[in-house]
This record gives structure tokens, sequence and C-alpha cells, in this order.
């Protein structure tokens, strides 16, 4: 027969157990999820950025959804709905097309009390409670100014953009206003897109228009893929031109290895994620006050990378502990 003590001992070990138990369950339906909503996550910076958010707040403890719309904002705003039917708690968007067609999604969040945040604008939605901007117009700036100089400040360019959605067209607006402000005698003498914005649909891109204009001195491009594609064309066709990309993603790094493009600039994707990761949470737990209008930040000092320097460029999975978003 067992002591009184022995019986009072398992009781209280069974008691402690459950009320263990009961806290562990507890904590789990507390736990607060965050869903993410990618615009393309097949491109390296833009990765990096979701993967920085994802990361960080993983590390505050919450729970991480993510949703890549693969630039289709069909299918991004079928995600927004989504994730309101599950209940979460906060979204972060990466507006994917047109912001129109988002609006009546991300009222609806609003109205079911998801708090939404973003990476980049969401133009016509005033909820948006904290706002991340791109660097965009320091990247167009910044690549403007090089350009003016690189090519003695008179000839011919061409523009590689990709699609007109308003976090990518402030490179290509800042850089024509630089080169219009600081060598008005640079001359744009076309202007493309390539869709998608990559080194395989640049390429050929440029090779047309280093066929249509003999004289051309550089080429803008948008991003490092596109700038790949423009370079390696020029190289092929025995051309020395000038060509900037934007991002400085690996490729872009690579390129630049390559002789194919001359200087790209850090978008800095992990410092961006990780601070917008930093305030989504402080609001989220209440240890910061939920903005009365949105607030907007971004990154500033933004590197250059060219062949001087391009050995010392850290890959972005280095830069922090990527959680690997599927």
């Amino acid at each position: 027969m067992k002591s009184l003590r022995t019986t009072f001992a398992l009781a209280g070990a069974t008691l402690l157990a459950g009320l263990a138990a009961s806290t562990m369950l507890a904590s789990a339906a507390d736990k607060m999820t965050v869903g993410i909503l990618g615009a393309n996550y097949a491109i390296e910076s833009a990765r990096a950025q979701y993967e920085a958010v994802a990361a960080g707040l993983i590390e505050r403890g919450f729970d991480v959804r993510f949703l890549d719309a693969r630039l289709d904002i069909n299918t991004q705003v079928s995600q927004v709905d989504q994730l309101v039917d599950q209940k979460v708690d906060a979204i972060v968007v990466n507006v994917a097309g047109d912001p129109n067609a988002l609006l009546g999604s991300l009222k609806r969040a609003d109205a079911a009390g998801v708090k939404v945040f973003s990476i980049g604008a969401t133009p016509g939605f005033d909820k948006n409670l904290v706002e991340v901007d791109l660097p965009s117009e320091e990247l167009g700036r910044k690549s403007g100014e090089y350009m003016c100089k690189a090519t003695g400040g008179n000839g011919e360019i061409a523009l590689i953009e990709a699609i007109d959605i308003p976090v990518l067209s402030a490179r290509w607006n800042s850089f024509l206003a630089t080169i219009k402000e600081k060598c008005p005698d640079l001359k744009v003498v076309d202007v493309q897109r390539a869709i998608p914005d990559d080194a395989a649909t640049a390429r050929p891109i440029a090779e047309d228009l280093l066929t249509r204009f003999p004289d051309l001195k550089g080429i803008w491009a948008m991003g490092d893929g596109p700038a790949l594609g423009a370079g390696l064309a020029a190289q092929a066709l025995g051309r020395d031109i000038v060509v900037t990309g934007l991002n400085a993603e690996g490729q872009g790094i690579s390129g630049i290895k390559q002789g194919a493009i001359s200087a790209t600039w850090d978008l800095l994707p992990t410092d961006i994620g990780s601070q917008l990761a930093t305030r989504i949470a402080d609001i989220l737990e209440g240890k910061a006050p939920v903005p009365a209008k949105t607030e907007v930040f971004t990154v500033s000092d933004l590197p250059e990378w060219n062949k001087d320097n391009a050995g010392d460029w850290k890959p972005y999975d280095q830069r922090i502990k990527y959680p690997g978003l599927q």
C-alpha cells in the first residue's frame, strides 16, 4: 500500500503536469500569426526582404505564413482573402501589380481586424500601419550620377525597365530626373521593358538596342538580372559600353566580376526586412503604440559595388539566418 506522502506526491506531479500542458496549449493558442504576401520570391533581393521579415518575427515568437504572388496581382488578391479567412493577426504585403486591384481585399482585412503592414506603398489604402519603402529614389539618383560620369555626360543611352508598379517605377523616374539635371546632353534614345525582369528576357532586348543604335554608350537596367543580360549581349557583340544594374544581388556581383556590368547599388534588403519585423512585433505585442497614420521609413547610404570592391560583397543569406520560406 502506498504511503500518504507518496500518494500526495503523485497527485502533485499529475497536477503540475496538467498545469504545464494547459500552459503550453494556452501559449500555442495565444501565439500570433503574421502572413507575408510576397510579390515575387524568385527575385533574389525580394526574397531577402521576405526572409528577413520572417526571421525577425520568428525570433520574437510569432508564427509566419508565406504566400508568393509571382507577380500576379489576381493571385495576390486571393491570397489576402485567404489569410483573412484564416484569421491571421497581421499581414505584410509587397504589392505585385496594379494596387487598385488589391484595395477591396485590404479593406476587408482591415474590417476584420487584421493589421496591415507593407514593403512598398499601398496607394489608396490609408489604414496601412507601417510602410517600409525601398530606397528607389536613391537607387535612381546614384545610378544616374554614375552614368553621367562614366559616359562623359553626353551621347546616347537606353533604358530597360520592367513591370510598371510604384515600387519599381520610382527607380527610372529618379534616374531620368537625375540625368536631366546633371548631364542634359546625355540622351535616352529608347526605353524597353523586360518582363519577367531577368537576364534571359533582357539579352535579346539589349541585342536589338545595340544593333539599332551603333553609337549607344550605355544601358541602364532596373535590376541586376536585366543588366546581366544587357552586359552579356554587349560582350557577345564586342561592344564596350556602360551597363548599370540595381539591387547588388549575387548575379549582379557575378556580372561585375565577368566585366559585363559596370556597377550596381545595394538595396540592403535584409536591413529593410529586419527593421520592419521589429516594428511589426513591437506594435502587435503592445510595446509600441499603433500609429495614427501610416508610418513610413526606408534605408539609405546604399553601397556601390564595382570591379574594385566586388570581392567584398556578402551574400544575403550570410547577412541573416534565412528561415527558408517556400
